[in-house]
């Protein structure tokens, strides 16, 4: 393990990049120590790893301390192994930072469906194979993108309460609502697509072929979830198979990290004061009267007047105090530039 993670350190190449490690949970009982694609963007410089047991976290977290500048640590439980806890013992000049690696997962398997189709998903007919946490969030997501979705696992009982719930949570005026689907093997020539999130491998035969469209979309989400049966016959079908390359969802990992979301903490975010008048911005509630603007630390726009309840006063609703001191903050704001 040592010796992997010191050939990934060495990758790091530009001198004044962010140095970033990411240590994930698999549910998998897989190796227990997995190194990941490298991923390198916006200054940022990333090596990745996958650990499935307490003693390989302890060891790989201990060894990349103080040597990148930030850890990030996968907080979703996947097993019975309190990651963050090991990070917060262990890790002692690293910066330590929480994220979602399920969630960039979703993201980087929007992004593959929109430029697979064109950024237009409405009425395609999606199958998405399993009924987890990745497969119900990337649903709910598709539908709301005007997707015909389908959920199928061998679970019935797990995507009939998925189903009901996802329908609850889709906007009332959406124009599909999502589908168990029972048993594929009724379907013919139906589906533009099918997404796998499962964490078996080599489950999907080919016999869920003859559901799919010809030149249908076969998107392996989970990795090594279709048999070689279902390649070996794809072809009959001229069947677009890819693995998603969750780099794509890359940058979600990163917010949390740039400058962009520290400076709004920093300098949009907060309150301050002209001559007594009451400044908020960036979500701050103000109280009744209080002048929003978009920014408190160099304030360049005026958002509105504070209602008190988190939202503006309606401009015919306005005091002689609001209108002077609106009139006030604007001239000072049109001054500073």
């Amino acid at each position: 393990m040592i010796e992997k993670i010191k050939k990934e350190l060495k990758s790091f190449t530009a001198p004044n990049s962010i140095t970033v490690a990411t240590v994930g949970m698999t549910s998998r009982d897989s190796a227990p120590f997995t190194v990941l694609p490298r991923r390198k963007t916006l200054g940022f410089e990333t090596i990745n790893f996958l650990i499935s047991n307490i003693h390989s976290a302890e060891k790989c977290l201990n060894f990349l301390d103080g040597k990148v500048k930030y850890i990030l640590i996968d907080v979703e439980s996947k097993k019975n192994v309190d990651l963050e806890s090991i990070a917060k013992k262990t890790i002692k000049s690293s910066i330590v930072k929480s994220y979602k690696p399920n969630d960039a997962t979703v993201e980087a398997a929007d992004l593959y469906m929109l430029n697979y189709f064109k950024d237009f998903l409405k009425d395609k007919k999606i199958l998405i194979y399993g009924a987890g946490n990745i497969a119900g969030k990337l649903a709910l997501r598709l539908a709301e993108r005007g997707a015909e979705i389908y959920i199928y696992s061998r679970d019935k009982n797990k995507v009939s309460l998925l189903v009901n719930a996802l329908n609850l949570i889709l906007p009332r005026y959406s124009l599909n609502r999502i589908k168990q689907l029972q048993n594929f093997e009724e379907m013919s020539d139906f589906f533009d697509a099918i997404i796998s999130f499962i964490s078996s491998e080599q489950v999907i035969n080919h016999n869920i072929i003859q559901s799919l469209k010809e030149n249908a979309l076969v998107l392996d989400g989970g990795i090594n979830n279709f048999t070689h049966e279902f390649y070996k016959n794809s072809s009959k079908k001229r069947l677009n198979s890819f693995r998603l390359d969750v780099r794509l969802g890359f940058l979600y990992s990163l917010i949390p990290l740039m400058d962009y979301t520290e400076k709004f903490f920093r300098e949009v975010q907060g309150k301050s004061s002209i001559e007594e008048i009451k400044l908020v911005s960036g979500g701050i509630i103000g109280n009744e009267g209080d002048i929003i603007v978009d920014s408190i630390k160099s304030p360049t726009q005026v958002i509105g007047i504070a209602n008190g309840l988190g939202g503006t006063k309606e401009i015919g609703k306005y005091n002689l105090t609001d209108i002077k001191n609106l009139e006030m903050v604007q001239k000072y704001i049109s001054e500073k530039k």
